[in-house]
């Protein structure tokens, strides 16, 4: 069992063999950086594990060179146009008139109408101190 006086021994002997704490310091820097490098590994090698599926999207996205052909991509777009009819045509062709003939955005003089009305969230009456008179 550890008493009192073994610990004020240790501490003495420390004391004595470095007197400034320069070794006790660097070992402190040393276990926290150490450990700090090994949490690094860990989360790496958990985080590499939970996403097994990565490797295998690099692989197809790799096998697949260049554009389709035109019977494919002539296929994907009637399987489009089955699918979604004509409300994305007409959906795009608005966004791009709108864009095109600067029709988004309408001019506005930099004047604020809306007026402010009073409400109990900005009451003077409902406040809790007595304002100063002008």
């Amino acid at each position: 069992m550890i008493t009192l006086l073994n610990m004020t021994a240790g501490a003495q002997r420390m004391a004595e063999t470095d007197p400034h704490g320069f070794t006790l310091s660097l070992i402190a820097v040393f276990t926290v950086f150490t450990a700090l490098v090994i949490l690094y590994f860990v989360y790496s090698f958990i985080g590499r594990l939970s996403q097994p599926s990565a490797p295998k999207a690099k692989k197809a996205k790799k096998s697949a060179k260049g554009d389709p052909d035109a019977e494919t991509a002539a296929a994907i777009a009637m399987a489009l146009e089955a699918e979604l009819g004509g409300e994305l045509n007409a959906a795009i062709a608005l966004a791009l008139h709108l864009h095109l003939s600067n029709a988004v955005h309408d001019v506005e003089p930099g004047i604020i109408t809306i007026a402010p009305r009073e409400s109990a969230w900005n009451n003077p009456t409902l406040n809790f101190r007595k304002s100063p008179k002008k």
